[in-house]
């Protein structure tokens, strides 16, 4: 139902095939209230929906560069940064938002 909900592809790659390799990247830690599939606490699906609504659905290698990416950008500082969104418009988005 929640993959559904976000489209039910990768929304960087398109990638399909597989649910269990889709998974839910938070844009903004600092907003997360809870991991969407986080095991042992029933939710109503109104939570799960704005929780749902503060992420973005991508396959799991997709969500592994959006991390490293993330990493890198926290690790290079300011200028290097700067540089890196100009060489991979693509990550920009997710990575701002750390």
């Amino acid at each position: 139902m929640a993959v559904e909900y976000k489209g039910g592809k990768c929304s960087r790659c398109g990638y399909d095939r597989c649910i269990e390799a889709l998974e839910f990247h938070h844009l903004d830690a600092s907003q997360k209230d809870f991991g969407i599939s986080q095991d042992g606490y029933t939710r109503s699906w109104e939570r799960v929906r704005q929780e749902l609504d503060k992420c973005v659905l991508v396959c799991a290698n997709c969500h592994r560069e959006l991390h490293a990416s993330a990493q890198l950008l926290r690790e290079s500082g300011d200028e290097t940064a700067g540089e890196l969104r100009e060489a991979y418009p693509e990550l920009a988005y997710a990575c701002s938002a750390r």
